[in-house]
């Protein structure tokens, strides 16, 4: 996902370790089952009192 999509930085495109796809890109079964594990990861670590697994800092 994009912060202003469909517009992408131009930063971004440059960039040649980066795959960008829609958001259908994620519609597979197998994402969407990693997803909900990752969710489920750090909300656990979350109630344990420890950093989130996945945490994203900026």
């Amino acid at each position: 996902m994009f912060e202003h999509e469909p517009r992408v930085h131009p930063g971004l495109v440059e960039l040649e370790n980066v795959v960008m796809t829609p958001h259908i890109g994620s519609a597979e079964q197998y994402w969407r089952e990693q997803m909900t594990r990752m969710v489920c990861e750090n909300a656990a670590a979350i109630l344990g009192g420890k950093p989130p697994p996945n945490r994203v800092t900026a």
